[in-house]
């Protein structure tokens, strides 16, 4: 089986804690080998051996703790709607997804051109400049129609690229995903394009949610992982979001001794602008055309990112402050939701309570099942409602338990009014302008690949035909040969 096996622990004799055998990939030729999860010296590692290559290891977590913390969440899943693949070579080479997988797509995430206008030394894909790929209305048509018959709920779509502001029909394209009723239409992009105002207007009147990659404020460091400067336009661009209101999100890939010490000042950029909900933080990935050759030394995990938050906010933030996601892998999504006290703009020391301080760790896991993002449906006006009346009765578990508790009141008055029901994304988007997230979402590489994570991912890039391959397998094993994006000079 290629699912991941936990085992009663043993210790070896080389001192390691044998916990769990798995499936991956051999770094080099990438053919399907037997893993072992091991823990050693308060660490993670996955450990395997390719008959042609020999040994590998590669470190999975810098802490045990998180790692079992993580595991201990539990959620059903739902089994892939549609079409599957018969199993005929075996995990992750028949994606599709094959009859193994266990998950159905919660966010499909959708490639519209191979150009782009950065070389990146980080880039974890496969683009093409020399005669890019462009998708046409017609194929996209065809895969919005197969997405509405094969997903159940149209929740949220991803445009990405290459850069995907370069493919000359994206305005229709948002709009042709909206007809077809996503409610949230994200855009991941570098930003270079948005120095428009008149295009960034467009994007605001659309609802386009802009992921804008923002990864340092060092000019030699957005150098040494974009290959050029790009900070004083993305600044430039961020105020012209701010200007028209546009929902977005700051995504930084992160390098350890490279931008982790900026974690800090991207939070709180993030805190200060209503606009902008939630930070997502990408350790780096060591795939694609520059991961794959960028250097080890940088890897990072999800562990040392919290310690960062919890450091930076004076604990103010902590590792418990995260929950997975129940919609995918418990290893792949670490989240943190933070209600925004009515008053004073939020700072890294104040101005903000994390949700598991007035909610248990559980119900806010429970919340997030509906969606990757959290959605202000009916069981978030009951669980505000629980955590005020647990607020008033025992105050002093709480911090700022008062300003909490009329933000909640606040909060719930307008989201769920006397006056009767309003639209779910009329509440979405009070909802993001008076909480931020944290997500950190860890992309497998070669090295780190553990099919356990694949049979459960709910991120693919869906096809006109019906198909879709979840993103790490597509990054690792398909991207390249897919004449779209293989590179050809």
């Amino acid at each position: 089986m290629s699912h991941c096996a936990p085992c009663s622990p043993t210790r070896s004799s080389t001192n390691h804690i044998y916990f769990a055998s798995t499936r991956s990939l051999c770094p080099t030729c990438k053919r399907a080998i037997d893993a072992k999860v091991v823990f050693r010296h308060g660490s993670v590692f996955l450990a395997k051996h390719c008959p042609d290559h020999g040994p590998s290891e590669v470190l999975l977590a810098s802490s045990v703790d998180w790692y079992l913390d993580a595991l201990s969440f539990v959620a059903p899943s739902t089994a892939p709607d549609g079409p599957l693949k018969p199993t005929r070579d075996g995990c992750p080479f028949d994606c599709g997804p094959c009859r193994l997988h266990q998950q159905q797509m919660a966010m499909p995430v959708v490639p519209i051109t191979s150009a782009c206008n950065l070389n990146c030394p980080v880039c974890y894909t496969v683009n093409r400049n020399i005669d890019p790929f462009f998708i046409s209305k017609e194929s996209f048509a065809q895969l919005l129609d197969r997405l509405g018959t094969t997903r159940r709920d149209l929740d949220i779509i991803n445009f990405t690229g290459g850069e995907p502001t370069l493919h000359p029909e994206l305005p229709e394209l948002l709009r042709m995903a909206r007809q077809a009723g996503f409610r949230r239409i994200t855009l991941s992009t570098n930003g270079l394009n948005l120095r428009d105002e008149a295009y960034v207007r467009e994007l605001a009147a659309l609802d386009t949610r802009v992921v804008l990659s923002l990864d340092s404020f060092d000019d030699a460091t957005d150098t040494a992982l974009l290959g050029a400067t790009t900070l004083k336009t993305k600044l430039q661009v961020l105020d012209l979001l701010e200007k028209h209101n546009v929902t977005t999100t700051i995504l930084p890939a992160i390098a350890k001794g490279l931008n982790d010490r900026e974690l800090p000042a991207l939070l709180e950029l993030v805190l200060q602008r209503k606009n902008i909900c939630s930070l997502e933080a990408h350790p780096i990935a060591f795939t694609g055309q520059g991961g794959a050759g960028f250097d080890r030394a940088t890897r990072i995990t999800i562990p040392d990112l919290h310690r960062t938050f919890h450091e930076a906010t004076h604990g103010r933030i902590t590792e418990k402050d995260f929950v997975p996601s129940p919609l995918a892998h418990p290893l792949c999504y670490s989240i943190a939701y933070l209600l925004v006290l009515d008053g004073a703009p939020p700072t890294l020391d104040q101005g903000y309570v994390p949700f598991t301080r007035f909610l248990p760790r559980e119900r806010v896991f429970e919340l997030l099942s509906d969606s990757l993002y959290l959605q202000p449906r009916d069981k978030v006006e009951q669980a505000l409602g629980d955590a005020i009346d647990e607020i008033w009765a025992n105050p002093d578990l709480v911090p700022e338990a008062q300003r909490v508790l009329s933000t909640l009141k606040r909060l719930i008055q307008t989201l769920f009014p006397s006056s009767g029901p309003i639209a779910l994304e009329q509440r979405q988007a009070i909802a993001e302008r008076s909480t931020k997230a944290i997500y950190i979402h860890s992309h497998m590489d070669e090295e780190t690949f553990d099919m356990s994570r694949i049979l459960k991912c709910s991120i693919a890039v869906p096809e006109a035909d019906g198909s879709s391959i979840p993103t790490c397998s597509y990054n690792i094993l398909y991207r390249g040969r897919d004449p779209r994006f293989r590179r050809t000079g």
